[in-house]
């Protein structure tokens, strides 16, 4: 095949015996879509291949390598950015392809090499000969990646849902799938039981020997670094943002980014606009609504997106979501797993022209972290003043409520009244058994006493994953690539080796950011404490209610289909006739983001089980 295109989906089938893989022809099938081809690969053991879509900008060599004389077949999705640290691995200077430079690595270091990468990437390697086949996941988890072996064979995708169709054979998707967004589950869990995903900084191994799991990336063993100053801290982690919006960028590509009106997705932009500056126009696609009235709201996010569009060069692209459009987003949940707002702005990146798309996400987790567990980390390391800066003791109420929330609910496993009242609202047309969330999640997300276990159970968590996974779907399906520089794999390694209390030096709410931003982003943006989008989301509430109350005449049809027998339809019915009546005893937003997510899960279910 020639001419250029890009890999957005790797996927086989190897067996022991060399036997017949109709399960790779289905994987095939299953995931293939319109506008995409496929390039079919086989060896001994081996059937399978990779879809490339000519809207993305890499040559054939940039996906798939083989080499019969040196035994190695390589599948790759993906990028590796760290191509000048590789150089001291290897005795030239190369510019080769990512997939040949994965076969030189392995073949010099042995699976250990994924390592040494620095990227997003999902890869394949097969020794077909000595009857073995590897497959490796990134550090943090932007590609997906996911298997189903038994004794003689393994299958695997990086089409996660599609890899579960395939074995699904009429049986229900898994119950925790389908109820995440009701409830607290393993976010790193398929639809079908059998079908796993491989982990982020794990590769395994399957061979005669069995199959192996092994994790290359160990992120617990990175220690505080006691002797960092704040200055020091400064210098070096603007350096290595810097560079980790530099090395994702390229000039084949037409760029765009996520802005509103946070530090995170303003930072971003901002440099990958400078990196782009070859392009005449480089748009920010906002989910905020571009014509919406805001009335008696705090502040309208607008004005911030626009600020920080018009100080980086950068046209602003916000929402023109309507009810229908809305709808059939709600139905396109095979697609865009329930991010609506996503769906649209990656159809608005493909009317301009974009390509690629840079994204803020993950700074909350780490370089703009504020998390709560920086206080206990104060007493536990007697900075006792610094404590006392930041929760004042002339103010008792204050310092009482601080100390409770931040220090002793965490270590007692308390959760504060909204967020207790947000589970179980969020909860609340599940059936009984069903309504409780995963005891060990919870844990890993709420409940930390140090800023270190924070950042640990926000990798292990697996939300940051989830995204990745679903948005890499619709770019999947429509030839977007997504990049998300501050997951960089140095930034973390660096919050992980830096004491919490350097990050109290200023007082600066979530400080990092905003004091590398002095003379990137504008100061409304750099100090914009909010982390809500008031106008984002009372437009969304007209647009859900709008919906469900459309649903709410499905809702017998819903009864019909046993996958969704984990919703208690006696309480969702009695809320909708008291809704009809006019009843003050309903929740609002809780009913019409249920009937809505209802909907979705209906369909998704319905495209499931669509023959292979």
């Amino acid at each position: 095949m020639s001419g250029r295109s890009h890999q957005i989906m790797i996927f086989g089938s190897f067996t022991l015996n060399n036997g017949i893989h109709p399960e790779a022809e289905r994987i095939r099938d299953v995931s293939g879509r319109p506008g995409l081809s496929l390039r079919a690969v086989s060896a001994h053991g081996f059937s399978g291949g990779c879809f490339l879509n000519e809207r993305l900008p890499y040559e054939e060599s940039e996906v798939y390598y083989a080499n019969e004389t040196e035994d190695i077949v390589v599948l790759f999705s993906g990028a590796i950015f760290n191509r000048a640290d590789l150089r001291r691995l290897l005795s030239d200077d190369t510019q080769e392809p990512d997939p040949l430079l994965a076969a030189r690595l392995f073949s010099g270091m042995g699976p250990r090499f994924a390592g040494e990468l620095n990227g997003d990437f999902a890869i394949c390697i097969i020794k077909p000969r000595q009857g073995k086949i590897f497959l490796f996941r990134d550090h943090v988890g932007i590609r997906p990646l996911a298997y189903v072996s038994d004794s003689m064979s393994l299958r695997f995708s990086s089409d996660v849902i599609g890899l579960s169709r395939v074995f699904a054979n009429g049986m229900k998707p898994d119950s925790d799938f389908l109820t995440g967004y009701f409830r607290v589950v393993d976010y790193s869990k398929s639809p079908d039981g059998r079908v796993r995903k491989l982990l982020p900084g794990h590769y395994l191994e399957f061979s005669e020997a069995g199959l192996k799991l092994v994790r290359y990336w160990d992120p617990e063993a990175i220690k505080t670094d006691r002797s960092m100053t704040h200055g020091r801290m400064i210098e070096s982690l603007g350096a290595i943002v810097r560079d980790s919006v530099k090395i994702r960028c390229d000039s084949r590509f037409v760029a765009g980014a996520h802005v509103s009106g946070g530090i995170d997705s303003g930072f971003v932009a901002t440099l990958a606009r400078r990196e782009y500056g070859h392009q005449e126009r480089f748009p920010g696609f906002s989910w905020s609504p571009a014509v919406y009235k805001a009335e008696n709201l705090p502040f309208d996010e607008r004005v911030l997106v626009a600020r920080s569009c018009d100080a980086a060069g950068i046209i602003p692209v916000l929402s023109d979501m309507e009810e229908e459009g809305f709808r059939v987003a709600v139905s396109s949940y095979h697609e865009n797993s329930g991010y609506f707002s996503e769906d649209l702005s990656s159809s608005q990146a493909i009317s301009e022209g974009v390509n690629l798309l840079f994204s803020g996400w993950g700074g909350d987790e780490f370089i703009s972290t504020a998390a709560a567990a920086i206080e206990p980390d104060l007493l536990r390391n007697l900075k006792i003043g610094l404590y006392l800066k930041r929760n004042e003791i002339n103010r008792p109420g204050k310092f009482a409520w601080n100390f409770m929330h931040y220090v002793m609910f965490p270590i007692l496993g308390i959760h504060d009244k909204s967020t207790a009242r947000s589970f179980r609202d969020d909860a609340r047309y599940l059936r009984r058994e069903l309504k409780k969330s995963d005891s060990k999640r919870v844990k890993m997300f709420y409940f930390h006493t140090t800023r270190r276990s924070h950042h640990l159970g926000m990798l292990s968590f697996n939300h940051l994953q989830h995204r990745c996974e679903c948005w890499h779907v619709m770019g999947f399906c429509r030839g977007v690539e997504y990049r998300y520089p501050l997951l960089d794999r140095r930034i973390i390694e660096f919050m992980l080796r830096v004491p919490s209390h350097l990050l109290c030096q200023t007082g600066l709410f979530r400080p990092l950011l905003r004091e590398l931003g002095e003379w990137i982003l504008p100061d409304e943006v750099r100090f914009n404490k909010s982390k809500n989008d008031p106008v984002y989301w009372a437009f969304m509430d007209q647009l859900y209610r709008s919906a469900a109350i459309v649903y709410m005449d499905e809702v017998d049809e819903w009864r019909g289909n046993s996958d969704m027998d984990f919703v208690d339809f006696g309480l969702l019915a009695a809320d909708i006739m008291k809704f009809r009546a006019g009843s003050a005893d309903v929740d609002g937003q809780v009913l019409f983001r249920a009937l809505v997510y209802f909907k979705a899960i209906n369909d998704f279910t319905i495209n499931y089980h669509k023959a292979v």
